[in-house]
């Protein structure tokens, strides 16, 4: 694949016909074999490879679909049960690549493998079989796949876009599976080599080149983990912010950013409190970073009074390692389900389309419920999550603001630096 343009490439477009029409993911093989392939590049090699790593062939192809990074061509094999290869839609190796770099791309496809070799045996937490991955390789002027990572996984029953056609009853069974799986997700604890390997890596956009403390689940350790992940992100006036990957977004430390940052780092200490009660605060746990139906294989129910099922839970490459105090149990499904400051359901992501026409308030009501529904099933599904997010009420309240930064630091940082002001005089630390 090359590319003639001065202009910077992101990714593939989901691909026309030849005629201009849009693809519709299906009919591959037929197009392939007439020589009029949608795609840009040589789903030849993506077969080819494919067959070599799983000692089969491939006799159809019959649907590729749009992920928001990558496709997933579905497989029908000689001599298996049927795999969806899920292919970047970005390749490292196309001159004006200026998508994720590099290293970034290596790092999250790593962390994912391990993620379904860890989940493959835990019965709770439904995933796919793994058969096999690669990260992208780099190799300029590549003319192959190479630059592109790939996962191929035996495929599970049902489909990821169920959700606008269940009943009520089939809505909230298919919420009640889905606490059920993010309570195990909490409750699960991950090996000790998984943690020492990933939870700085796939934490930390800004982070400190060396670390201080060792990794343990204490609250020395988690304040530490805080105030590293201020400093790296604030630095010193006029510094330009922490924040990585685009070269557009230069943001530099001002005034009131810099007065948050000394507020936030006297008020740390005095947030998170001590670990007195098992199971432990300051345990850590494994966060899919993502969690909502659009990631989920559903089963598509047959009649009205059937309950779709969950069978796999994917796209961990945002997953992450976090102290339990900052675990984020937020639920999508076209709108969020997120926990309020003292664990209360709460519902956020609504449009203009959803609060405006003749079924808002229907529609609205429903969700409330959904919400209502999903946080007491997960709360009886893991106990001890409804007494963490109300113990770490103010530390999830900056760490949150520190993940979700991508604006105008001025504006974001300065009214939590305000806020941090105002909790130290509360908590008589200032006056």
């Amino acid at each position: 694949m090359s590319d003639e343009s001065d202009s910077p490439y992101n990714g593939d477009e989901w691909p026309n016909h030849l005629d201009g029409t849009e693809f519709d993911g299906t009919g591959v093989m037929a197009l392939l074999s007439a020589g009029k392939s949608p795609f840009v590049w040589d789903v030849g090699l993506l077969i080819k490879e494919t067959e070599e790593v799983l000692n089969t062939k491939v006799v159809d192809i019959p649907r590729v679909s749009k992920g928001a990074n990558s496709y997933g061509f579905l497989f029908k094999l000689s001599n298996r049960p049927d795999v969806l290869a899920r292919l970047a839609r970005d390749d490292v190796n196309v001159p004006g690549f200026a998508g994720w770099p590099f290293e970034k791309q290596v790092q999250e496809c790593e962390l994912e493998a391990s993620v379904y070799r860890l989940l493959q045996y835990v019965a709770e937490i439904p995933v796919s079989p793994l058969l096999y991955h690669r990260p992208p390789v780099r190799r300029p002027a590549c003319q192959d796949i190479l630059g592109r990572r790939l996962f191929l996984f035996e495929v599970q029953k049902g489909q990821d876009n169920v959700w606008n056609v269940l009943n009520d009853d089939q809505a909230f069974g298919l919420v009640d599976q889905a606490a059920a799986i993010r309570g195990a997700l909490f409750n699960y604890n991950p090996p000790q080599e998984f943690i020492q390997k990933w939870l700085l890596d796939s934490m930390f956009e800004m982070r400190p080149k060396l670390f201080p403390l060792p990794i343990a689940p204490t609250r020395e350790f988690v304040v530490g983990f805080f105030t590293s992940k201020i400093e790296a992100t604030i630095r010193d006036l006029g510094d330009k912010m922490g924040w990585g990957n685009d070269d557009d977004d230069d943001y530099t430390v001002g005034p009131a950013t810099f007065a948050a940052k000394q507020a936030l780092l006297r008020l740390i200490p005095h947030i998170l409190p001590p670990d007195t009660e098992p199971p432990s605060l300051y345990r850590f746990v494994l966060e899919h970073g993502d969690y909502g139906i659009h990631n989920m294989t559903i089963t598509v129910p047959t009649s009205d009074d059937e309950i779709p099922k969950v069978t796999s839970l994917f796209d961990w490459e945002t997953g992450c390692v976090v102290p339990a105090i900052l675990s984020d149990p937020m639920m999508a499904v076209g709108v969020d389900f997120i926990a309020g400051p003292d664990a209360e359901p709460v519902v956020i992501g609504w449009t203009e389309e959803n609060l405006t026409d003749d079924k808002a308030e229907a529609r609205v009501d429903r969700y409330v419920n959904l919400s209502r529904q999903y946080f007491r099933r997960l709360y009886a599904q893991a106990p001890d999550y409804e007494r963490v997010i109300q113990a770490g009420k103010d530390a999830r309240h900056i760490w949150f603001a520190f993940r979700d930064w991508r604006d105008d630091p001025e504006e974001h940082f300065g009214p939590l630096g305000v806020w941090a002001q105002k909790r130290l005089v509360e908590l008589e630390v200032e006056k």
